[in-house]
């Protein structure tokens, strides 16, 4: 599933397991799993059809997303084949409950400007902050109570 979420695009073939943990840029996001505060979801049809998972990160070492050590950087993938279905919308909305109820401030991801996701993200309240190259950093703050 991480190499469904590092190359989202449909005319890039997806890396193998063995590939993204070999790639330092992507086996962060896995590598050591789980560490404290680890935590994640896979939708399962006959198999795997998408996850969904957050860890944090330090200052020091950290993802693309990173904008604090209180704040967990999320990833997330559906395979192609089952992209438009509702399953990323469910899986993202249940570990932004998840993170909430383990009392995280807030999320961010980092999202390539063209991925069609960007849109998902939005709608369940993330918000650009900060433009690396041709990525946005998006956040999404937990409800407030009054």
């Amino acid at each position: 599933m991480l190499g469904e979420s590092a190359v989202w695009r449909p005319d890039k073939p997806t890396p193998t397991s063995d590939q993204v943990l070999a790639d330092p840029r992507y086996a962060l996001y896995l590598v050591g799993w789980p560490r404290q505060g680890d935590y994640g979801l896979v939708a399962e049809q006959d198999g795997p059809v998408g996850a969904a998972w957050y860890r944090t990160f330090t200052e020091a070492s950290h993802g693309y997303g990173f904008v604090g050590e209180d704040v967990p950087e999320l990833a997330i993938a559906v395979i192609a084949s089952r992209r438009h279905e509702g399953i990323g919308r469910r899986l993202l909305i249940d570990l932004i409950d998840a993170s909430v109820g383990q009392g995280y401030p807030a999320l961010s991801l980092s999202v390539a400007e063209q991925n069609p996701a960007r849109g998902l993200y939005e709608s369940v309240g993330f918000v650009s902050v900060e433009k690396q190259g041709s990525s946005w950093t998006m956040v999404r703050h937990a409800a407030r109570s009054n």
